[in-house]
Formats: structure tokens, sequence, C-alpha cells
């Protein structure tokens, strides 16, 4: 009847849609490595809103601000989450 813990908390919940990134979507992108910021914890963890324009088998999203500038290098799409507005 009931599962324990453990296997509850390991196992994926059934409810839970997967909602993949698609061209187009507003995203956030994780800020990495700023040991030296001054803020410490109280640091932003994420940048953005980004646009997705384009996306590629490997896993990998080239983004653009706002404002039409383009990222020189992709980034993972593990690194982003959707933005909703």
């Amino acid at each position: 009847m009931f599962r324990p813990i453990r296997e509850r908390w390991l196992v994926p919940s059934r409810n839970v849609k997967p909602r993949p990134l698609q061209k187009g979507d507003l995203v956030l992108r994780i800020l990495r490595g700023l040991i030296g910021d001054p803020r410490g914890k109280f640091r932003p963890s994420w940048s953005g809103p980004y646009v997705i324009r384009e996306l590629t088998p490997e896993g990998a999203a080239w983004l653009t601000d706002l404002d039409g500038n383009q990222f020189s290098e992709p980034t993972n799409v593990d690194q982003l989450k959707k933005y909703y507005v």
C-alpha cells in the first residue's frame, strides 16, 4: 500500500509533464564561476531572459538577448531553465 520513503523520493512523479525547450522560448541561463563575487550567497544565480535562436540535436542552444545581440558560443540546455512571463 505505502512505498518506503526512500523509494518515493527516488522515483520521479508521474504527474510531472516534461516541457522540452523549443526555438523561440524565453530562458534563464545559470551563472557559474563567480567565486570572487563579494555578495557571496546573495549574488544572482540566473541571468537573462534570453531567446533560443537555434537548438542542436547534441543538446546545445544558441541564444540571443532581447536586444538581438547573439552569443558567440552555444550554451548547454542543462544550464537553462524556462522563463515564464
